[in-house]
């Protein structure tokens, strides 16, 4: 302990040793606190953790080591993980945590973390179309609009809009609003 006061540092196994010296000498734990209150300031641990390890030290345990702690399991965050989640993003952008999750084996927390920090995606509300167009907007975004669904998505697509009257244009309608809910990065319109 003396070469840790001349270094300056006092680590918390230094503090137990002492606590174990001084316990085997007989003093009770509000002495012990005191003296080393005296050398490590404010790096002293609680009088409450000094009374527990000399209690522990009365009951029998030798050792100065916290008791061994099981592991946390691995996190799968890793690249492969990660990839995995961004493939299944890219079939289904209105996939939510937990379905990702049940298709992929990731916990639902995990896959979150990875749509969040590794793929830097938010979830947005999907865009509607105005129900007021005007006579330009009309004719070129929703055009515009249609031949990137068609070309993006082929002969099918033609067959899933419905038109009602001349200023609606519809091919989802989400029962509630998170259904239209999308996962984008920061870079999406």
């Amino acid at each position: 302990m003396a070469s840790a006061i001349a270094s300056g540092t006092v680590r918390v196994e230094d503090q137990r040793s002492y606590i174990k010296i001084e316990n085997l000498r007989g003093k009770n734990p509000t002495e012990i606190h005191s003296a080393l209150r005296e050398v490590c300031d404010e790096r002293t641990v609680d009088r409450s953790t000094v009374s527990r390890w000399a209690t522990r030290l009365r009951e029998g345990c030798v050792a100065i080591n916290d008791d061994p702690r099981p592991e946390r399991p691995k996190t799968s965050t890793d690249e492969q993980s990660v990839k995995l989640v961004a493939d299944f993003l890219a079939e289904d952008r209105r996939a939510t945590c937990e379905e990702i999750s049940q298709d992929t084996g990731i916990s639902p927390t995990s896959v979150f973390r990875m749509l969040t920090k590794d793929l830097q995606k938010r979830k947005f509300c999907a865009r509607w179309v105005p129900h007021c167009l005007t006579a330009e907007q009309k004719r070129l975004e929703i055009a515009t609009l249609l031949k990137q669904r068609f070309s993006v998505e082929g002969q099918p697509f033609p067959y899933r809009i419905v038109a009602i009257g001349e200023t609606w244009v519809r091919d989802f309608e989400p029962g509630l609003k998170s259904q239209s809910n999308e996962w984008r990065s920061p870079t999406s319109p």
